[in-house]
């Protein structure tokens, strides 16, 4: 969004640097014109020209326009071309002398640049490859025009790039850095391989479905980011990218947001400052104007771009035609009926729009079938091309839902007026039952009462739509710096402003109210803020119940939002609750997507609690549905294995695990680019797996490297490369390597963002590993480690987290470090919740925990010098482990190990035979000199002290 101008001392924006006074915004398109035509003169014949021009303040603004021209070159006087330092340049603060052309082989941070892939007016744009050897990757490094430069851009960037950083989804490029470097600025794309969305088209010959389809999936992409509160302002063909499998991916998003929103600028008429720098085609009114833009702005591209490829021509100009001819259309002119384009035939003389042949074999071509745009398809575009902001789509989403009921023969909402144009669609999607002579009159009812709801249905929609608008659009605007002292709030800090209010805002709106928690919901949830999306998405639930009822689909879907929410937080007795409920009234036919899902769902969490024969018949329901909607060589298909994955892990079945995963990452190497995060989550978890099983070639470097690139992907410090680095802590502690395990946590904490600390789920789990690390590697400061475990377990014990496995983990692993610490009280404290649970709730069924706290409580009755109590349970732990598939590896040896000392502390005679079985068990992968190595020695030599207790 555009920001307001800076205030001057009185009401309204005053005069800035660059400003005329008198001049007001119906000024600026003919200054545009005027500007281009004396430009073009010779410098003797632009002051009797200049003489003409009326009123006075434009010939006074054009004068000093003029001024900034080279005198020697009158071919500079375009605004994009690097000759002439324009309003934007001196407001940027233009470098001193401009940086030498960039050449391959320069090293921009990281990266090392390969080869020129084009030019603009805003730069150009290399490709690049990583060059620091912590992975090998490409990237496109947009390296913008030195004019633009500055010592201040790279902080512009620095507060740009978080913002940006969150545009996750797999329809965009994704910014991946940004920064300056010898008074250039660039910044770091992710590299997409392919078409632009015009050539794509125009050379595969698309059909019109084939296009709109593309249109859809670029439109949900802007839907996405305009989630995130980020409007594009430049969408076009050429920023639209489809690959070889037909997926799109959209370029360039945030630049003219990182350009021009710089909290700094005084001219709001853009035209002049950046204006001139968008693609006038598809640019929509206001910001040719200079007016504020929003998400309308994004809707009326979209609008352009839906035209051009339905019907091969632009809405308004041709594509050959000046700036200043392009600007005057889009301002002043009317949009052509598709209807009237494609009636016109083709022929060796230019087409009405097109500019000629020339000019058509730049843009996407007309489909054979354009005839079909006709009607529904055309009022879409229509509706979108709408000069005045307020009467095009509310939202993006409404846009797409047009879209997609034309796909699928369905009356538009733009057109609901047309009842009969509604009983004609249906007819003709029911063309059996119309063709019935003795139903005719009976489906003709039919179809006209169908109609009518639509109507009802897509009026209430379009209603809905303007509401969410209008919110978003204060949001937007909340997020002004003036009302915050300058500062630029994060999305957090602007949702969080609003979020008190939301009950009392939409009092009397059910239906928006419930919408906008959805979108609330679920933008805390990728924002890793479970514990506050839970409480809207709860709320979520209940508002959707008030209006439709415990059993309607609606709500049923709002239960399995919920349900997602908490499979995030890792709370699996929570899903379980709400998935046993949903999955009986859910109708797989009705929604077979949701009843997949929910299957998956329960797979998971039972698995997550032990209750493994639910599990199985889960993974029986879901692998029948799997069979029947994928094909083998569908990514979706593979990626099954990952859920079945997780049940043989929680199962200790690490070789079945392993069989698993192999073949999904094999996929993976294939896959489509949407699909690199779970391709990434599928080499990562092959990696602890084979870590477990001590598989030959494992290294701490390669964890790191996927955790970089998780971080490339997803922005730094996400969750996924926080548990890859948890991960290879638990793998360096298992290995002996404390020291390391220390530094790979002090590694995660300097990579984390601030907002970190706010998701306890994470946090705390995370914390808990860094304890136990820094105590086994660290032991000379244990007053400093004792005050960390005492606060540790204050948090984990406030009931703030739900007493799921996660938590349990956490709780585990801070008594670990509390024994190692000899903190007896403090491990007792921590252990007698989870001692509690060992005949209820969800541990009582799960062997491999119950047994574990037992095996924990045991080492502190032995650190207590009662070793002989614990006796039994080490017992029980080794009987469990003992029955598993083999091999447990260090669990095995660090539980026969315990047992061994409680043993030897008891003098018992059997302790010899301990000691050799633990000898058995010690896992051949292990380094000598691992630290338990010590222990067992100490152990043979019959000491009974038992200070380790923290290193079983």
């Amino acid at each position: 969004m555009t920001p307001e101008p800076t205030p001057g001392p009185g009401p309204g924006p005053g005069p800035g640097p660059d400003r005329a006074p008198g001049l007001s915004a119906a000024d600026w398109p003919r200054l545009s014109a005027l500007f281009d035509e004396l430009a073009a003169l010779p410098p003797e014949a632009r002051a009797d020209r200049l003489a003409t021009v009326q009123p006075p303040a434009l010939a006074e603004r054009l004068q000093r326009m003029l001024a900034s021209l080279p005198a020697d070159d009158a071919a500079t006087a375009r605004l994009d071309l690097p000759g002439f330092k324009s309003p934007l340049s001196r407001a940027l603060g233009a470098p001193p002398a401009a940086p030498a052309p960039p050449q391959p082989g320069d090293r921009f941070g990281p990266w090392r640049l390969e080869a020129l892939l084009g030019e603009g007016g805003m730069g150009q744009v290399w490709r690049a490859r990583r060059a620091d050897g912590l992975y090998d990757g490409e990237a496109a490094i947009k390296l913008l025009r030195g004019d633009l430069a500055s010592a201040g851009l790279a902080a512009r960037f620095a507060r740009e790039r978080n913002l940006l950083g969150r545009l996750t989804h797999p329809g965009i490029a994704r910014l991946l850095d940004a920064g300056e470097q010898d008074g250039r600025a660039y910044l770091v794309l992710e590299y997409v391989p392919g078409q632009t969305l015009a050539d794509y088209t125009r050379e595969h010959d698309l059909t019109l479905d084939a296009r709109v389809r593309l249109m859809v999936q670029v439109a949900r992409a802007v839907e996405h980011a305009h989630a995130q509160l980020i409007v594009h302002r430049d969408l076009k063909p050429s920023n639209v990218m489809v690959d070889a499998h037909g997926g799109t991916k959209l370029l360039d998003f945030g630049i003219a947001g990182l350009l021009d929103d710089s909290g700094q600028q005084a001219d709001h008429q853009l035209t002049l400052l950046a204006g001139r720098r968008l693609t006038p085609a598809y640019a929509a009114p206001e910001q040719i104007t200079g007016d504020t833009m929003g998400v309308a702005s994004d809707i009326y591209s979209l609008g352009v771009m839906l035209y051009e490829l339905a019907s091969g021509e632009l809405p308004f100009g041709t594509r050959s035609g000046s700036r200043t001819a392009l600007e005057h259309a889009v301002l002043h002119g009317e949009a052509k009926r598709i209807s009237r384009t494609v009636r016109t035939e083709d022929t060796d003389a230019p087409l009405t729009g097109t500019g000629g042949p020339a000019a058509r074999a730049s843009g996407p071509g007309r489909p054979l079938d354009a005839a079909r745009a006709r009607g529904d398809l055309e009022a879409v575009a229509a509706k979108a091309l709408r000069r005045a902001p307020a009467e095009r789509y509310a939202s993006v989403g409404g846009f797409i839902d047009d879209l997609e009921r034309w796909l699928t023969q369905r009356p538009v909402s733009v057109r609901a007026e047309d009842w009969r144009h509604r009983v004609h669609l249906w007819v003709r999607r029911n063309a059996v039952v119309a063709a019935a002579g003795t139903l005719v009159f009976v489906a003709l009812s039919a179809g006209l009462a169908v109609s009518l709801w639509q109507r009802e249905q897509a009026q209430l929609a379009a209603r809905q739509s303007e509401e969410v608008t209008q919110y978003l659009t204060e949001l937007l605007a909340s997020a002004s710096p003036e009302k915050h002292g300058g500062h630029i709030p994060s999305i957090f800090e602007v949702l969080e402003t609003s979020r008190g209010t939301l009950r009392e805002r939409f009092a009397h709106d059910d239906l928006t109210y419930a919408r906008v928690l959805e979108v609330m919901a679920a933008t805390y949830d990728e924002m890793n803020r479970q514990d506050i999306s839970i409480p809207l998405a709860r709320e979520f639930v209940e508002a959707r119940r008030r209006l439709w009822g415990d059993d309607d689909l609606r709500t049923l879907r709002a239960q399995l939002r919920l349900a997602r929410t908490y499979t995030a937080l890792g709370s699996p007795m929570e899903v379980i609750a709400i998935g046993e409920q949903v999955l009986p009234r859910l109708d797989p036919a009705a929604a077979p997507g949701d009843y997949e899902n929910l299957l998956y769902q329960l797979l998971v969490a039972y698995g997550n609690v032990g209750r493994f024969a639910e599990a199985e018949a889960m993974r029986e329901k879901a692998w029948a549905l799997v069979q029947e909607r994928y094909q083998p060589s569908d990514y979706e298909y593979q990626f099954f294995r990952m859920y079945v994955f997780t049940l043989r892990h929680n199962q200790e079945r690490w070789h079945d695990a392993e069989a698993e995963l192999l073949p999904l990452v094999a996929a993976g190497q294939h896959a489509d680019v949407k699909f690199a995060r779970f391709a990434h989550r599928a080499e990562q978890m092959l990696w602890v797996v084979q870590t477990r099983l001590g598989q030959p070639g494992i290294t701490a470097e390669q964890a790191l490297e996927r955790a970089d690139a998780m971080d490339a992907l997803l922005g730094p410090g996400n969750s996924s490369s926080q548990r890859q680095l948890n991960d290879l802590t638990r793998m360096l502690l298992d290995r002996g390597d404390y020291r390391r395990a220390a530094e790979v946590q002090a590694l995660l904490a300097r990579r984390l963002p601030e907002s970190a600390a706010l998701n306890l789920a994470l946090r705390l789990p995370r914390e808990a590993v860094a304890l136990l690390a820094d105590t086994l590697a660290h032991p000379q400061h244990p007053a400093d480690l004792r005050a960390r475990a005492k606060r540790l377990s204050d948090e984990l014990l406030s009931g703030q987290l739900p007493a799921g496995p996660p938590w349990a983990e956490a709780v585990a692993t801070t008594a670990r470090a509390a024994l190692a610490l000899n903190d007896l009280g403090l491990a007792a404290r921590l252990l007698a919740p989870l001692q509690a649970m060992q005949g209820q709730g969800w541990m009582a069924g799960y062997a491999s925990w119950r047994t574990r706290v037992g095996q924990m409580s045991a080492e502190l009755d032995r650190a207590r010098g009662d070793a002989a109590r614990g006796l039994p349970a080490l017992r029980e732990r080794l009987a469990h482990l003992d029955g598993l598939p083999p091999p447990q590896g260090v669990l095995h040896w660090r539980a026969q190990l315990s047992l061994a000392a409680s043993l030897v502390a008891t003098q018992a005679p059997d302790a010899h035979q301990a000691l050799a079985r633990a000898d058995a068990l010690r896992p051949d992968w292990l380094p000598p000199g691992h630290p338990m190595d010590a222990l067992r020695a100490a152990l043979g030599r019959g000491s009974s002290s038992a200070p380790w207790a923290g290193q079983f």
